[in-house]
């Protein structure tokens, strides 16, 4: 049995995306905003201290709005194979003597006349 080939040699990363370098920042007072968000919490002033709690809302699941509709059941499972011949699935319980249920999944075949 032959060898698979290997993979080819990835790019160098230059090509890949550019680096991010902070010499090409432009000059300026020194202050860089590099945040994307901004904090939730106010800037402290001097001789104070502000105390704040993570995000509650982060990782909450919010509820679907009202135009959100879930249709009962699901679609049955039916195929027409035409001239008037259809197959479906279908599941089926039936009670059994001594109380014991059968689960059954069915396949059914009907025919027009």
């Amino acid at each position: 049995m032959p060898f698979a080939d290997l993979p080819p040699a990835p790019p160098p990363v230059a090509e890949q995306a550019q680096v991010f370098d902070l010499a090409r920042l432009p000059a300026g007072d020194g202050n860089v905003d590099l945040r994307a968000v901004k904090p939730r919490c106010p800037v402290g002033r001097a001789g104070e201290i502000v105390v704040c709690a993570p995000d509650p809302d982060k990782q909450r699941v919010r509820p679907l709005p009202d135009t959100y509709v879930v249709e009962e059941g699901l679609p049955r499972a039916a195929m027409d194979l035409g001239g008037g011949v259809s197959v479906d699935i279908h599941a089926e319980a039936v009670a059994l003597p001594g109380g014991a249920v059968s689960n059954r999944l069915m396949i059914g075949g009907k025919v027009k006349f």
